[in-house]
């Protein structure tokens, strides 16, 4: 059984996009199309990639991400990644992707979170 689960959101010019689980080669794809689908829905001014809630991505996960921010630069738009955990942070800091991405540490700060009354 796979250990994965992605929500997408949008409010306005901003889009989210939520990582759960475990993002490996098994579900990069479903992941990538996740991404390439709120991006196709009228372009977002803002992307933001939550990746708090991964326990484990591969480098099939990293190029979801990778290809993402490409994207984003090309159509300048911002791009924003919430810092994952663990070792999923420790491979952003060995593959030098936290020095080219934007990160934040929470995703209020660049996304409205809905809360209850």
């Amino acid at each position: 059984m796979l250990n994965f689960d992605v929500a997408t959101a949008k409010d306005g010019e901003k889009a989210l996009v939520t990582f759960t689980g475990d993002l490996d080669i098994q579900v990069a794809r479903q992941a990538a199309e996740a991404v390439e689908r709120v991006e196709a829905e009228g372009p977002p001014e803002l992307l933001v990639i939550d990746l708090s809630g991964l326990s484990f991505m591969d480098s099939s996960g990293m190029a979801v991400v990778a290809a993402a921010h490409a994207r984003a630069i090309e159509a300048e738009r911002r791009f924003v990644i919430v810092n994952p955990k663990g070792g999923v942070r420790r491979a952003f800091e060995v593959s030098g992707l936290d020095q080219a991405i934007e990160s934040v540490d929470e995703v209020s700060s660049v996304y409205p979170v809905s809360g209850g009354s």
